[in-house]
């Protein structure tokens, strides 16, 4: 019967297979000042595990300068009335790169902290692609991502901006498509048995 629990519990909080997901969108190249950051095309993807990928690219670099920003900011709950910028957009998250340094915000009583950043979260930036991923349990377990993304060249005589959808135009849209977990439950005698034995269960208690 400890064979059957074993196997039986090991189906608990197991993800079902095969439901990643990605969608590309673009914003016109050369339509940014020369001094900004020029964004193009952007893919955003996300795996099983609800990890959600932003490849930016930005034709006009090879490397990011160190007054170069570039922020994702992301509607959670596709309300403008609540979030940062409300009555705009409405973002409760913001993924950035500023001189180098990659920042986690969230919009805390309508104001922006960069406190706290989530595990999940990272970026880099190589080939003229700016790279930000972090998993959705950190967007507030959303499965609908609205977001806009802003680019700065942060000079203090003339700053120079670059947004993508373009200013006016309807925000993105990406849904995030994973499994759901498994909610099988194993027969009684067989929760007591791994009760009893949870080594031998191998119960997974995540």
């Amino acid at each position: 019967m400890l064979g059957l629990a074993g196997t039986t519990c090991l189906l608990l909080l197991v993800p079902l297979a095969g439901a990643s997901n990605g969608a590309l969108y673009s914003d016109g190249t050369g339509d940014a000042p020369p001094a900004a950051p020029d964004l193009t095309a952007i893919q955003v993807s996300n795996d099983d595990a609800g990890k959600v990928v932003f490849q930016i690219s930005i034709s006009n670099r090879s490397s990011l300068e160190g007054t170069d920003l570039v922020a994702v900011f992301i509607d959670a709950d596709g309300k403008t009335g609540t979030g940062c910028a409300r009555g705009v957009f409405g973002a409760e998250y913001a993924l950035d790169v500023l001189a180098g340094r990659y920042v986690f915000g969230r919009c805390l009583s309508g104001r922006w902290s960069f406190s706290n950043r989530p595990t999940s979260f990272s970026g880099s930036f190589a080939s003229s692609t700016l790279t930000l991923k972090v998993n959705r349990r950190d967007l507030g377990g959303t499965s609908r991502l609205d977001f806009r993304i802003g680019a700065a060249a942060t000079t203090e005589a003339d700053p120079a901006y670059d947004f993508a959808p373009d200013i006016g135009a309807t925000a993105w849209s990406y849904q995030v498509i994973a499994p759901p977990q498994a909610v099988l439950k194993p027969p009684g005698r067989v929760r007591k048995a791994c009760r009893q034995h949870p080594r031998r269960c191998k119960l997974n208690r995540r």
